[in-house]
């Protein structure tokens, strides 16, 4: 079903879904002159919407987001619902963003008044962030941030611009913070890393050990660009060395805007899916899978040949593990992945940036597609497994 209207531009979906089976799914409306906001809907586990669309910012317009940084949600085990979101911020120098989180208490019809993130006072960027939840309730969030990162000259950027057709800015720092008194206020901001690929956004995950992982797209020396992840056994409060997850020997003077996706068990296991056009291997989308907490991991597996779009999702599928994908013909994809091989491969829709999760009995997928003007559309399909 269709879930943005007629008289908006409906974009940037994501998704999560509820211990008791519900699934929601939050997007963006981008109306006239910039205004936009975050709405989010709530379904059963077996596809009916339950009641209309919400909007979360509490001030209408005020919401930013493009097809690299989404908001982002999550279900805590106490089903309140929290949603991560940008809001823009006028600035004589110009365009400058703050994170923030509001919660729902009641279900998703109502959204407390939002909390901010980012705790720098200076006007700067903020985003690619991502939210995840412990079993503890404690919420976490990571994102890009420049408020140490001097602007890239003008100069350098046209001269990257016109050798290799990407769009250059500075690296970004990813930071992070949490919550442990439900979103009501978060901690003072971590930095994690340096040097992260500016328009790749980061990614979160949460063992059943309460071990927090954060991962992110690294600008290594040479301009290669790999995925890092880094873990936190206390908290958020100190960081694991970063690790590269493969050589994959991509060298890119420009951004892919293409992060990874995480998703962490109760026995140390790691999972990572990303993409990659390196030279040591085939352009496509590739998994590891970390046993030791991500301290090492396998050898990568190719779970699909050539050029994908956007930020590829890993979905808990049963006791397995599935990918969905925007391959390079806009339709989207989703495929199991086991230890050495992929299967099920099926075609979900047409379209774009795909969002997806399982219930116990359904996937949904959110996603966007266009035919008079770009919208917001969720599927409901049987699980792959």
């Amino acid at each position: 079903m269709r879930l943005s209207s007629s008289d908006v531009d409906g974009a940037e979906p994501a998704i999560a879904s509820a211990a008791d089976g519900s699934v929601y799914v939050v997007w963006v409306n981008h109306g006239q002159t910039r205004a936009s906001d975050v709405m989010v809907a709530r379904f059963t586990s077996e596809g009916p919407m339950q009641r209309a669309a919400v909007r979360v910012n509490p001030d209408p317009g005020i919401a930013t987001a493009w097809r690299g940084d989404p908001p982002t949600i999550a279900v805590a085990p106490d089903q309140t619902v929290f949603i991560g979101w940008t809001a823009r911020v006028e600035t004589e120098a110009g365009h400058a963003t703050e994170i923030y989180v509001s919660a729902s208490r009641d279900q998703g019809r109502t959204f407390g008044q939002p909390v901010k993130i980012n705790d720098d006072k200076v006007p700067a960027e903020h985003g690619m962030h991502s939210l995840a939840i412990g079993t503890d309730g404690r919420v976490y969030v990571a994102w890009l941030d420049e408020r140490n990162v001097a602007p890239m000259p003008a100069t350098d950027q046209k001269m990257k611009e016109g050798t290799s057709g990407h769009h250059m800015e500075s690296n970004r720092e990813v930071f992070m913070a949490s919550s442990g008194d439900g979103g009501r206020s978060f901690s003072a901001n971590k930095r994690v890393a340096s040097d992260a690929c500016p328009c790749c956004k980061t990614a979160l995950a949460v063992g059943g050990d309460g071990r927090v992982y954060v991962s992110w797209r690294q600008v290594l020396p040479g301009d290669f660009r790999h995925i890092a992840v880094a873990s936190s056994n206390d908290q958020g409060q100190s960081f694991t060395e970063p690790k590269i997850v493969s050589d994959d020997q991509w060298m890119l003077a420009g951004c892919p805007v293409s992060g990874p996706s995480l998703l962490a068990g109760a026995d140390r296991r790691l999972r990572v899916l990303w993409y990659s056009a390196g030279k040591n291997g085939e352009t496509g989308l590739y998994a590891s899978e970390s046993a030791d907490a991500g301290k090492t991991f396998g050898l990568r597996l190719l779970v699909s040949k050539g050029q994908t779009r956007g930020t590829p999702v890993l979905v808990k599928a049963g006791t397995g593990v599935a990918a969905v994908w925007e391959d390079n013909g806009h339709q989207i994809m989703a495929a199991l992945i086991n230890q050495n091989s992929t299967a099920a491969l099926q075609t979900i829709g047409s379209g774009g940036l795909p969002a997806a999760v399982e219930t116990p009995t359904h996937m949904f997928t959110a996603y966007i597609a266009k035919a008079e003007r770009p919208a917001v559309w969720v599927v409901s399909t049987k699980r792959l497994n």
